[in-house]
């Protein structure tokens, strides 16, 4: 009896910490200058997956399309792409 009171308790525990960490999520689109070679949306992509809360970053041409928890600041991301070399010139 105690394992499945254990596992039920796990199993909410689980189920409440996932609705909560995908209830705060947003996305936010860039405008990204300054890339103008193939290695340059990976640089991209992977210095705005290394901002501690983003879940995921997609770079195609001038455009990076990153989901990131609600505490993410658009500063943090922009950072993140001077830090790789590049700069933003639009945030929504």
């Amino acid at each position: 009896m105690q394992k499945q009171q254990l596992m039920a308790i796990v199993g909410a525990l689980a189920l409440a910490l996932s609705t909560t960490a995908w209830a705060g999520e947003r996305t936010v689109n860039l405008k990204v200058d300054g890339m103008s070679c193939a290695m340059c949306a990976p640089a991209a992509r992977k210095a705005l997956e290394k901002v501690s809360g983003v879940k995921s970053a997609k770079v195609e041409g001038d455009r990076a399309t990153v989901v990131a928890g609600e505490q993410v600041q658009n500063a943090d991301l922009v950072k993140a792409i001077a830090g790789a070399g590049f700069s933003v010139t639009g945030v929504n």
